[in-house]
């Protein structure tokens, strides 16, 4: 077989587009969609699919994905040493699948640190949670998806703990006066916002039936960013994630936050990759930089 299709087939996985593909090979479109064409006879499959989300790929592309990715780096390994990659001469654009609390504390992080260090490589940040991350991985083609507790871990995944987290109220401290910190009848007779996956329940509901009371939710959110300029103004008090509460705060004078007079539990946040990524340089220097960004979270 001409390597030249295998490489074209790795940009497709990468790029999810012809054109970017092309732009990325230095190539035509036409080039492209030929090497496609003749990929799809190879493995008697059609490879890759148009979609909402640009072209993606067939579970049979899933399925070799990782073996012609690990090809072209022993085939790259015979020919040329590993050079470290250097974020202030590459126009890499990496994609990052996350949960929006997750997303608010570290999407900034990342940009400043980008714009302090002169780097040329850019982001590309997509909503998902613990339990949509696979998909996100996939429609996006992610080089990385960072969630609290992530569900659905297998073998064609790896992952790795970042830090560890509880939650914390948070609420407008020029409409709604506390005690400090909130006690527990303040906290039980306040009027709350939720923010659940469904928008429906979450874990917080079940800490008001275990004290057999019902919870006064006047608005249900899916995303913790809707909710919190939802409170700005009002008497709502929301339970979120610590770190979250505390980048909201940073950004907000008229927030406060306060210890959960309850007991809540505790999680950890992760980060995931393809295990075909697990020795590739790029991935690897983002699965670095996540970490250090993340390190003084528990500090």
């Amino acid at each position: 077989m001409d390597l030249n299709l295998l490489l074209v087939f790795q940009c497709l996985m990468n790029e999810r587009s012809v054109t970017k593909a092309a732009n990325a090979l230095f190539l035509t479109q036409g080039a492209v969609s030929a090497s496609l064409r003749k990929l799809r006879v190879v493995f008697n499959d059609e490879l890759f699919t148009r979609g909402s989300h640009g072209m993606a790929p067939t579970h049979r592309a899933l399925e070799i994905a990782p073996q012609i990715s690990e090809a072209l780096k022993s085939i790259s390994a015979l020919v040329t040493s590993e050079q470290d990659f250097d974020p202030t001469r590459s126009s890499r654009v990496f994609r990052i699948a996350l949960s929006d609390d997750l997303e608010n504390m570290l999407a900034k992080r990342m940009i400043r640190r980008a714009d302090e260090q002169g780097w040329t490589i850019s982001f590309s940040f997509y909503q998902t949670n613990s339990y949509l991350w696979p998909q996100s991985m996939v429609e996006h083609g992610a080089d990385l998806a960072i969630c609290s507790s992530p569900k659905f871990l297998s073998t064609m995944h790896k992952s790795q703990v970042l830090f560890s987290a509880s939650y914390i109220c948070v609420y407008d401290k020029e409409t709604t006066q506390f005690s400090t910190p909130m006690s527990k009848q303040e906290y039980l007779h306040a009027r709350h916002g939720r923010v659940s996956f469904d928008g429906l329940r979450g874990f917080v509901d079940e800490l008001f039936d275990a004290e057999r009371l019902q919870r006064k939710v006047k608005a249900s959110f899916t995303h913790f960013s809707g909710a919190i300029n939802a409170i700005i103004g009002s008497p709502l008090v929301l339970t979120m994630p610590d770190y979250a509460a505390h980048s909201f705060v940073e950004c907000n004078s008229r927030l406060a936050v306060s210890p959960v007079p309850l007991r809540v539990p505790s999680f950890v946040v992760s980060m995931i990759w393809d295990i075909n990524k697990e020795h590739d340089e790029e991935s690897r220097w983002l699965r670095r930089f996540v970490l250090e960004l993340t390190d003084q979270v528990n500090a």
